[in-house]
């Protein structure tokens, strides 16, 4: 379901059929994708702002199965009309966002869900991309609203699997390694803005 249909704090929880299905879909990953996650040692506990790179439209799908927990998506609002990636962003969770506008719906969903102890993945850059691209200042408006830190988290192969306008899947090995947590050194949304920025050149130098 929505993030946007749920009660305060009545966010999808870590059900069996959660488990059940990461148990049949990381083996799955593996044995497709030779699918490995990095850097698990420094996952922080809590809520924090999980930031990727984005070049792929399958990213959502390489950083559910990596985090070692059930986190909620941000995702652009047109991934949900994609066959089988929108079911399943449905399904997981998802904070679905209008790109191109101040959807501020989305920024206050993900707020709340931080504020609940949830850890939020969003992508920084807005769009999918090859190249890396400025990130903009929505996330650091979310995670300073939050009180909470960056984790940044890089996606590696996901562009060979399924590039842009792709139709069909491919086979390549995919990984996503988790950054060291970066701390605002201040209140202010400048100081978010600079944590963002060094978050996403520490994933920016992981990228392969």
């Amino acid at each position: 379901m929505g993030a946007r249909n749920t009660g305060h704090g009545d966010w999808p929880q870590e059900t069996p059929l959660y488990w059940l299905a990461r148990i049949f879909f990381l083996p799955l990953f593996k044995l497709l994708f030779h699918f490995r996650v990095e850097g698990l040692d420094r996952y922080p506990s809590g809520p924090a702002l999980i930031v990727a790179n984005h070049v792929s439209a399958l990213d959502p799908m390489f950083m559910a199965a990596a985090a070692p927990e059930r986190v909620l998506m941000v995702g652009a609002a047109e991934y949900l009309q994609i066959p089988f990636v929108g079911w399943v962003m449905r399904m997981y969770g998802c904070i679905p966002i209008h790109r191109g506008q101040a959807d501020l719906s989305a920024i206050k969903d993900s707020v709340r869900a931080l504020q609940d102890g949830r850890k939020v993945v969003i992508f920084p850059e807005g769009r999918i991309s090859p190249e890396p691209a400025p990130p903009q200042r929505g996330a650091a408006v979310v995670a300073s609203r939050a009180g909470v830190a960056f984790v940044p988290a890089a996606i590696s192969g996901s562009d060979r699997v399924f590039p842009m306008g792709a139709r069909m899947i491919r086979l390549a090995r995919v990984s996503v390694t988790f950054g060291p947590v970066h701390q605002p050194y201040g209140t202010t949304t400048h100081d978010y803005e600079a944590a963002l920025a060094g978050a996403m050149m520490w994933v920016r130098g992981r990228q392969t």
